[in-house]
């Protein structure tokens, strides 16, 4: 695999890769802000999915492999060219079923020292309609891969989705140009938007 490829795997982790690692809620410690989140909102506004707190369950879920990534559902495919840079990917999503969705966004780099530094350079924000996640619902998973890269995603495990439609966003924003071992990418906004329907 092109160096390239090694890193543009971390924007969103397959299943495979995932499973394949050590899966550790925090294990490495992060900067305060890394991720932009909401304190727990004891009424949430509208129609909304069950979003699962326990990280235990969360770890459990993902181990078992009963569940499927968002945009595994998606039409669209892009290259590691397009994840390589700052920009917009949008995803056309259709939830039909009702197994458990996992929307996330995680980044992987050769070192644990690295990638700490590069998380004091990277800042997340998982949008839902347009408002933060709430805290409770962010899980922080640390993996590691077969070709030795560590890895570090943030994610929220959803089911019973109420039919209708939705909007969920992955923004990665790079203060600075940041290197994770074998490729370098530009400080910018990353940024992953799914328009989501659900159908039952």
């Amino acid at each position: 695999m092109k160096a390239k490829g090694y890193a543009l795997i971390a924007v969103l982790l397959s299943s495979t890769i995932l499973l394949s690692g050590c899966l550790l809620p925090g294990m490495i410690p992060l900067p305060s802000g890394t991720v932009t989140a909401e304190p727990a909102k004891s009424e949430p506004s509208g129609s909304m999915p069950k979003m699962e707190t326990d990280s235990d369950k969360v770890l459990e879920v993902l181990k078992a492999g009963d569940f499927v990534y968002l945009q595994q559902l998606a039409k669209e495919q892009y290259t590691d060219e397009d994840y390589a840079k700052p920009g917009t990917l949008t995803y056309t999503v259709n939830i039909t079923g009702d197994k458990p969705t996992y929307f996330n966004y995680g980044w992987c780099t050769t070192t644990e020292e690295i990638l700490q530094q590069n998380f004091e350079h990277i800042k997340i924000n998982l949008l839902f309609n347009g408002e933060p996640f709430s805290r409770d619902v962010v899980h922080p998973i640390s993996s590691s891969r077969q070709d030795g890269f560590v890895c570090l995603e943030f994610g929220v495990l959803m089911s019973d989705w109420p039919a209708g439609t939705y909007d969920l966003e992955a923004i990665a924003t790079f203060d600075q140009k940041i290197n994770d071992g074998a490729a370098d990418f530009e400080a910018g906004d990353y940024i992953f938007n799914y328009n989501v329907t659900v159908e039952k």
